[in-house]
């Protein structure tokens, strides 16, 4: 059965730049960082893979036994849950936005070998007081500048 998650919108944002993503939960305040690694498996779950494509094309990746990418995917999704940032996706073949499920596939490594580190979720609560401070905690699904 294939598992799938998706970000827990509409509270959760989140961009990743230069290889790294930021995640920002606007119901808390927190926000999260993840290294490259670890920006890897975030990019591929919010676009629609299967965990156990997100492994391979991990494993791939950075050169690993296939065993060991599996434990460190569902690690790293097992953080991501705890924190509320992902949920499993209710749709069997499309991710959150509708679209046909994504497929993984892996960096070659004849254009860039990737140099193994492992994913590394940080965690950030000295903006809360800012984030909580926006507006769009005063609106409803209507939006902005509509308020609730």
């Amino acid at each position: 059965m294939a598992r799938r998650y998706r970000i827990n919108s509409p509270h959760v944002v989140a961009e990743t730049l230069d290889g790294e993503a930021t995640i920002v939960d606007l119901e808390s305040g927190t926000y999260h960082a993840l290294n490259e690694s670890g920006s890897l498996i975030w990019d591929s779950l919010v676009v629609g893979a299967d965990v156990d494509e997100v492994a391979g094309a991990f494993a791939s990746t950075y050169a690993l036994e296939q065993d060991e990418a599996a434990r460190v995917v569902d690690d790293l999704i097992h953080r991501l849950a705890d924190q509320k940032l992902v949920v499993p996706a209710t749709e069997t073949a499309q991710n959150g936005n509708g679209a046909a499920a994504a497929q993984v596939t892996p960096q070659n490594a004849e254009e860039t070998q990737r140099t193994y580190l492992a994913p590394e979720l940080s965690t950030y609560t000295d903006m809360q007081e800012l984030l909580l401070l926006d507006p769009i905690h005063e609106v409803d699904a209507s939006g902005w500048p509509s308020q609730a």
